[in-house]
């Protein structure tokens, strides 16, 4: 509960933040900075974030290792992060937000 609170806070944060900037051409921007990565990084970025794969199942899908996984969700955000205006910051976060492993009984990644 507290959780999604603060979802809604931020989304609320952002959006107030972006009053003078239209929602259209914010998501423009943050699709042309996915666009822009380099084609494994990016393929990996969506296959987590708009299909909602976890970091195991994209390692299977890919033949890779989690690792090269992690690494390239990591690689992805930083290059994200560099690339989007201040302005655009908030609003990709709210898109993408950056969630934590998780891990089953075992300790490992699912």
């Amino acid at each position: 509960m507290v959780l999604e609170q603060k979802y809604f806070n931020a989304l609320e944060k952002a959006t107030a933040a972006h009053d003078d900037i239209s929602l259209e051409k914010v998501i423009s921007k943050i699709k042309r900075e996915i666009e822009n990565l380099p084609p494994k990084c990016k393929e990996v970025f969506l296959l987590s974030r708009n299909e909602g794969l976890t970091n195991l199942e994209i390692a299977h899908h890919l033949n890779v290792s989690i690792k090269t996984v992690e690494a390239q969700i990591t690689k992805a955000f930083s290059t994200l992060r560099k690339e989007l205006a201040t302005e655009y910051k908030s609003m990709f976060f709210v898109l993408y937000p950056v969630t934590r492993p998780n891990l089953n009984p075992r300790g490992y990644f699912t």
